[in-house]
């Protein structure tokens, strides 16, 4: 219902406004009845009035005067002023200053008054309901905002698009809090596969579920957070390093409360500066490395930490010496061992987990190398758990994992001895790494092994577990990759050298074998080459 209050100086004039009309029925609530202007202004904060009636001549405060308040402090009700005859002056002045209609006293009727009612009923509800859409529209544009700003923030973490583009659109944002000395607070899911694989299931539920904690322990600080994906989360505070520690802490066990699940999380040192945001950042996502010698809900100070041990470059010899000679002695499973030892011994001085992987890949390429030849069949599983290794984040995995890769390539060992790859197999790939700077066609390779061409896919397949032409396609993008690392090469002409005469065809291919336009590759190889 909407509010109103009545004032006038003659009592019975106030009495005879409550009864003329029934004002529910056009739903109205009289709230307030005054004596002047005076009384109405001490009723307007507890009241909050939708419609006020005043008479003109009132003691104190008259109704002119009170307009003029209303109009000085933003009254955004509605206005209708009473009058009697010989109050014209008055009740034209009244109208410029903002009253909505004027009623005389002496001749007022209730159908006169309810027409005029029901007029700012209408009146009022237009009113409220364009406020509530453009409230709706500004909490929708401050929303729409902030998600922009985010996206924007967490491509320039990410390096998706060009560093010097991504500021001049972060600073769009005038986002204040780069102007000001902050700590950074990284938070990272422990062992977040498992939590998703047997706890979580709705990954996007979960995610607002963190937000929301993290929300609450931050909302009255000046602060920015950004999800990086559903296990990364990044804050960015205006607080001194004792609070963020004791925020970083509280926000820790909020999420083990709650969520039933460890995180670990990363301090920053001070800093000022978008710059110093991305240094911060990069920082941290090196320092939660150490997550892979099975730690789990620390807190690392980025003062503190003591950064990772090096590899000395005789024990990679030593390592290799050690590969070769067990596997001349026929002992391809001593080679666990091997490596197992090497992996604690780097867990003993906190060696920098992308250095153990890349040995320990290194060393499962040279036994591969070593029981095949160069153009035997690659055995899927294969490529996808030696995948697996590259982006492995877990002591306990890799050491897994390397038994696993050990165990297919002795299985492969012991078929391929026992003639177990059908000789004409042996044919269409001796015929693909022959012809790989060709188109090559399923009609091709079916001639060339003199077969039917359905035949020939359903044998490959039951032999290789892989499609004809996925693993023409395959060997391929293989070599393709190899001649990009060459420096001079040209996408256009790598393209042209594995068969592909259709340069977006090969993009599009090569993007689906490793996540990166060619163009990418190269350019990221180009940089690990000068970081070296």
């Amino acid at each position: 219902m909407f509010k109103v209050i009545i004032a006038d100086d003659e009592k019975i004039v106030r009495i005879a406004m409550q009864g003329i009309i029934n004002w529910q029925k056009h739903n109205f609530e009289i709230v307030g009845i005054a004596q002047d202007g005076e009384e109405v202004i001490n009723m307007l904060e507890d009241k909050q009035p939708d419609l006020i009636i005043t008479d003109l001549k009132m003691a104190k405060v008259n109704g002119i005067q009170l307009i003029e308040y209303l109009n000085n402090i933003g009254f955004k009700g509605k206005i209708i002023v009473l009058s009697n005859h010989g109050e014209y002056e008055l009740v034209r002045e009244a109208m410029k200053k903002g009253a909505m209609d004027y009623l005389l006293k002496v001749t007022l009727k209730s159908s006169e008054l309810s027409e005029l009612v029901k007029h700012v009923a209408l009146s009022l509800k237009d009113r409220y309901e364009d406020e509530k859409k453009s409230e709706l529209l500004k909490s929708e544009y401050i929303k729409n905002k902030n998600i922009a700003k985010i996206s924007i923030l967490k491509e320039y973490l990410q390096e998706e698009l060009n560093d010097e583009y991504l500021k001049k659109k972060i600073k769009e944002f005038n986002i204040e809090i780069f102007n000001e000395e902050s700590n950074l607070m990284y938070f990272i899911i422990d062992d977040y596969k498992k939590v998703y694989e047997n706890q979580i299931k709705d990954k996007i539920k979960m995610a607002n579920f963190i937000l929301n904690i993290i929300q609450e322990n931050v909302f009255n600080k000046k602060h920015e957070i950004i999800q990086i994906n559903s296990h990364k989360y990044v804050i960015i505070i205006n607080e001194s390093k004792e609070v963020t520690k004791v925020l970083t802490e509280s926000i820790q066990k909020s999420i083990n409360l709650y969520m039933n699940f460890s995180v670990s999380a990363i301090i920053s040192n001070t800093f000022k500066g978008i710059d110093k945001f991305k240094e911060k950042y990069s920082m941290c996502q090196e320092i939660v490395k150490y997550k892979f010698y099975g730690e789990k809900t620390f807190i690392i100070e980025e003062d503190l930490f003591n950064g990772f041990g090096e590899i000395n470059n005789n024990i990679r010899r030593e390592l290799t010496n050690n590969i070769k000679e067990n596997l001349d002695n026929g002992d391809i499973y001593e080679n666990i061992n091997v490596m197992c030892k090497f992996i604690d011994e780097c867990k003993g001085r906190n060696v920098y987990p992308d250095n153990i992987i890349k040995i320990i890949y290194f060393l499962l390429e040279l036994i591969e190398e070593y029981e095949f030849s160069s153009n035997f069949l690659k055995n899927e599983n294969l490529l996808k758990l030696k995948n697996s290794i590259r982006t492995c984040d877990n002591i306990n995995d890799l050491k897994y994992m390397c038994n696993e890769v050990l165990d297919i390539i002795n299985n492969m060992y012991i078929l391929n001895r026992e003639g177990g790859i059908k000789k004409e197999i042996s044919i269409v790939i001796d015929f693909i790494n022959k012809n790989i700077d060709k188109r090559i066609t399923l009609m091709m390779v079916s001639k060339a092994v003199n077969m039917n061409e359905s035949y020939l896919s359903r044998l490959f397949k039951n032999e290789t577990g892989k499609n004809l032409m996925y693993f023409i396609n395959e060997v391929k993008m293989e070599k393709a990759r190899e001649l990009l690392k060459k420096p001079n090469s040209l996408v256009k002409e790598v393209a042209s050298n594995v068969g592909m005469q259709d340069q977006f065809y090969f993009n599009r291919v090569f993007k689906k074998f490793y996540g990166v336009s060619p163009s990418k590759f190269k350019k990221q190889f180009e940089m690990k080459i000068i970081a070296k």
